[in-house]
């Protein structure tokens, strides 16, 4: 479970590797894999309003090659994807069994994270326009692994979709004993101002501390519709939000993300390649 932790917390806030500078323009597509013919680079997602959901690329494509270049791995395809100009850039894409090409523009990355509500911090995490760089460091600090107790919805969803639940996945640490907002996705809570890393004070006038992962399940989500208040902490500032709880599968829709074996993966995967992100 340490071990899970680790990767959730390198994995929680997107971010560009040490040392690398943000690309000058982007196409508005992010991919995943890349190890073999058999498990080609996937378009994990498109961002709205990008040129490549212009272009009519979805979740789920394979990508082939770029500008006429063959690609094995989505961090040579991210190489040849990125570029200091807005210049044009042609795709070849497999859908299902048909192969296409996709003539793509390019944009300016901060006008793509500002489109989205995001922001680019000096440390690389791309965060909600209203995460300081102060808030990213305090909590960096604080969610060490040696703190860490538990998880409450691992995949940032409960197992069972039709659930109500705010929208994010629970941390427990310990040494002090605290419950804390871990992943997070586009959903109730995230659109009424709670952030990664949020310590939660109360669910429903309730202490969340000291409780097993059972409990916090059936404290965090609902059979029915319900609203829940939470009240938190960020960075010394207790603040409280009014969240409307939604069914786990309208947030699944709504981040266009799908649970295939109790894991999130991007819809659109087509059935012969699900293997090649498991074990």
């Amino acid at each position: 479970m340490k071990r899970l932790y680790a990767l959730a917390l390198a994995l929680l806030v997107p971010h560009l590797a040490s040392g690398q500078q943000p690309p000058s323009a982007v196409t508005g597509v992010t991919l995943l894999g890349g190890s073999s013919d058999s498990c080609p680079i996937i378009v994990a997602g498109v961002s709205s309003g990008s040129p490549a959901e212009q272009a009519g690329i979805k979740s789920g494509d394979a990508l082939i090659a770029v500008d006429g270049k063959r690609v094995a791995t989505s961090n040579e395809a991210a190489k040849l994807l990125h570029s200091e100009t807005e210049t044009p850039v042609s795709l070849q894409l497999r859908r299902g069994e048909t192969t296409y090409t996709a003539i793509v523009g390019r944009v300016r990355f901060s006008s793509l994270l500002e489109k989205s509500g995001n922001r680019l911090l000096s440390m690389g995490a791309i965060v909600p326009v209203d995460f300081t760089e102060t808030e990213m460091q305090d909590k960096m600090k604080a969610l060490t692994l040696d703190r860490f107790a538990d998880r409450v919805f691992p995949a940032h969803y409960p197992a069972n979709e039709r659930l109500y639940y705010a929208g994010f996945e629970v941390l427990t640490l310990k040494n002090p004993p605290q419950v804390v907002v871990l992943g997070i996705e586009d959903g109730p809570a995230s659109r009424a101002g709670v952030h990664w890393g949020d310590t939660i004070l109360s669910v429903n006038g309730v202490d969340p501390r000291n409780r097993s992962v059972a409990e916090l399940e059936k404290l965090f989500s609902s059979e029915e519709p319900a609203a829940m208040t939470l009240k938190i902490e960020r960075g010394g500032v207790k603040k409280t939000y009014m969240v409307e709880l939604a069914q786990a599968a309208d947030v699944l829709r709504d981040n266009k993300t799908q649970l295939v074996r109790g894991n999130p993966l991007p819809v659109g995967i087509p059935e012969k390649y699900l293997h090649c992100f498991f074990d």
